[in-house]
């Protein structure tokens, strides 16, 4: 996997995800050149948002690995 398709994997994870009081998407910012030192920045209105985001990323990681 390159490093644009991890970048375009996570922010697939995201698509639907929006707070439910603002209806704004969480903002991702990454960094890096390879997979080893990438880092992701992940920002957004609130932090209920920040939790939805979070528990997204985390159910499809497990969901992707079966």
């Amino acid at each position: 996997m390159s490093v644009e398709e991890f970048k375009t994997n996570t922010a697939r994870k995201l698509e639907a995800v929006r707070c439910p009081d603002h209806r704004q998407p969480p903002r991702l910012k990454f960094n890096g050149t390879t997979l080893r030192d990438v880092t992701i920045q992940m920002s957004g209105c609130c932090s209920k948002l920040l939790i939805l985001a979070n528990k997204a990323i985390a159910n499809k990681a497990i969901a992707d690995r079966q």
